[in-house]
C-alpha cells in the first residue's frame, strides 16, 4: 500500500502525519516550538529548534510505521526568514511572519506601492519577507561585518537544506512569493523588487516549482515531491475543490482562498498567490487575510478574564440575539482595509454590554470581515459554495452565521489537519480519490435581518479606511 508523509511546520508546532493511498490518516507526531516576543514588534524563533523538532517528529512517524513510504511533502509557515551560513549554521534568529521591526524601512518605498503589488501580488507590508531581509543585511553590517557566503532565505529553505540528503539551497514558488521579492509572472526573483529592497540575488535560494523532485529525506529513500506554504497547502486539504467555491480556513487568523486560474490577476484590495506549480503549469490564488479570528477570541478571554471560555462560547452564540457591533482590529485590519493603527472598539457605550454580548459581537465581526472579502471575490466570478476548515470551524453557530450572512451553503470539512493533508495530496500526485466524505456538516442559509443590519453598520464604519 502506498503511503505519504506530510511535514507541517507551523508557528507553534512541527507535525509529521502519514496518510494512506486514500488520504486517511495512519499515524502522527507533534512537537511544540517556542516563540519569543519583544518590544517594538519583534517576534523571533530559534531556527535550529525548529529543524530539530521536524527531525524528531519525522523519526517518530517513520519508526512506528516500518513499511515503505512513497513520497513526502513539506509545508511551512510563510514569510518567516533568517540569515545563515552556507554550511547551514544560523547567523540570526528566525524573524517570524508576525515580526514588524522593519516597518520603518518600507516608508521610502510607498511611492512604489502600486508597482510592488502588481509585481508581487502583495501590498507593501513589513509582515512579508523582503523588508525583514533588508533589516538583516543592515543588522549584519552593523554588528558582524560581511559574510562571504551569506544566505538569506525563508525558513523553508533552511529546513530543506537540513532535512534533505543533498542539502539543496532552494525555495518553492509558494514561499518565494511571500518574500515579496518574486515576480508572479516569471516565477523568479524580480530584478526591480531586489533593487528597491536592496537585497542581493546572490544570497537568495533558487526558485523551484511547488511540485518537483527536491531530493530524498536524509537517511531515507523517501523522495520529497512537494513543498508549499501552509495556507497554500491547506487549500488542497480536501483535494481539488470546485472552481466556483471558496475555502475559509479559520484558525488564529482567517484565510479566504480561491482558485483564479492560470493567470496572475492583480487585485487592489486582496492578495494574489500561488496554489500549485510544476514544470508545465501554474494555478494562482486569490487570498484574503483576516488577522483577528481566534486571536481576537484569545484577546477577549485575556482582557476580561473569562474562565471556561470555549465551553461557554457555543451557548452564548445560540442565546445572544442582539449583540453590539465590534470593530475588530486585533492584529491589525487585513484585507481589504490594510490598516495597523486602529484600536478595537464597540460601537456604542461598551460599559453597557455584558460579557456574553461582547464575545458574540467579536464572533460576528469575524463573519463580517469574511463577508466583506467574499463580496469582492464574487465580483471577479460568482461563488456558489463555501468550505470551512480549522479549529474555529468546529463551532456550529459560527458556520451557521456564515451561511446566513453570505446566503450560501457552508460545508465544514471533516479534517482538522488541512495543511498536512493538502501537502500530502500534492506529494501523492493529486489523486482524485482523496475527496473527503462529509456528513452532518452542511449549513444552509436562514433569514437573519438583525445580523445583516449589523453587517451594514460594520461596513459603513470601515468604509473610510478602505484603500
Amino acid at each position: 500500500m502506498n503511503t505519504y508523509l506530510a511535514i507541517d511546520q507551523g508557528t507553534h508546532a512541527s507535525r509529521a502525519i502519514l496518510y494512506d493511498h486514500q488520504g486517511r490518516q495512519i499515524a502522527q507526531a507533534r512537537q511544540n516550538v517556542a516563540i519569543s516576543r519583544f518590544d517594538n514588534g519583534r517576534v523571533e524563533q530559534n531556527p535550529q529548534e525548529i529543524v530539530n523538532s521536524a527531525r524528531a517528529v519525522i523519526h517518530q512517524v517513520i519508526a512506528s510505521n516500518p513499511g515503505s513510504i512513497s513520497a513526502c511533502g513539506i509545508a511551512t509557515q510563510r514569510s518567516t526568514v533568517l540569515a545563515w551560513h552556507e554550511d547551514g549554521t544560523p547567523i540570526s534568529p528566525a524573524l517570524s511572519w508576525q515580526d514588524v521591526r522593519s516597518a520603518a524601512l518600507i516608508e521610502d518605498l510607498q511611492i512604489h506601492e502600486a508597482e510592488i503589488r502588481q509585481i508581487s501580488g502583495l501590498p507593501l507590508s513589513p509582515y512579508y519577507g523582503a523588508s525583514k531581509l533588508r533589516w538583516l543585511l543592515d543588522w549584519l553590517a552593523d554588528n558582524h561585518g560581511k559574510y562571504d557566503q551569506l544566505r538569506l532565505s525563508p525558513l523553508t529553505s533552511f529546513m530543506i537544506f537540513h532535512l534533505l540528503e543533498t542539502h539543496p539551497f532552494t525555495i518553492d514558488h509558494g514561499n518565494a512569493q511571500r518574500t515579496q521579492l518574486m515576480d508572479l509572472a516569471t516565477l523568479n526573483w524580480s530584478p526591480q523588487l531586489l533593487e528597491w529592497f536592496q537585497v542581493p540575488e546572490t544570497c537568495l535560494p533558487q526558485c523551484s516549482p511547488i511540485c518537483c523532485e527536491y531530493g530524498l529525506l536524509a537517511s531515507t529513500n523517501i523522495p520529497v515531491l512537494a513543498v508549499n506554504g501552509d495556507q497554500n497547502a491547506a487549500f488542497f486539504g480536501a483535494g481539488e475543490l470546485p472552481p466556483d467555491s471558496v475555502l475559509i480556513n479559520l484558525g488564529s487568523g482567517a484565510f479566504i482562498l480561491r482558485d483564479i486560474g492560470p493567470a496572475p490577476k492583480s487585485s487592489p484590495y486582496q492578495l494574489t498567490g500561488i496554489a500549485y506549480s510544476d514544470s508545465r503549469r501554474t494555478c494562482y490564488l486569490r487570498e484574503a487575510t483576516i488577522n483577528g479570528a481566534g486571536n481576537a477570541l484569545d484577546w477577549a478571554q485575556t482582557k476580561w478574564g473569562i474562565k471556561n471560555f470555549y465551553q461557554q462560547l457555543s451557548y452564548w452564540l445560540e442565546q445572544v440575539k442582539d449583540p453590539p457591533v465590534f470593530i475588530n482590529t486585533i492584529g491589525g485590519l487585513g484585507s481589504p482595509w490594510w490598516r495597523d493603527n486602529l484600536k478595537p472598539k464597540f460601537m456604542g457605550d461598551d460599559h453597557e454590554f455584558t460579557i456574553d454580548r461582547r464575545v458574540v459581537a467579536i464572533v460576528e465581526s469575524i463573519g463580517f470581515m469574511i463577508q466583506a472579502n467574499l463580496e469582492l471575490m464574487n465580483q471577479e466570478a460568482p461563488i456558489s459554495k463555501l468550505y470551512v476548515s480549522g479549529g474555529l470551524a468546529n463551532a456550529d453557530a459560527l458556520c451557521q452565521l456564515l451561511a446566513n450572512l453570505t446566503h450560501l451553503a457552508v460545508e465544514r470539512l471533516g479534517e482538522s489537519e488541512t495543511t498536512a493533508r493538502g501537502i500530502a495530496w500534492l506529494a501523492a500526485g493529486c489523486p482524485e480519490n482523496w475527496r473527503l466524505t462529509v456528513t452532518n456538516n452542511l449549513f444552509t442559509p436562514r433569514p437573519d435581518p438583525g445580523l445583516e443590519l449589523r453587517y451594514r453598520q460594520f461596513c459603513h464604519f470601515l468604509e473610510q479606511y478602505r484603500q
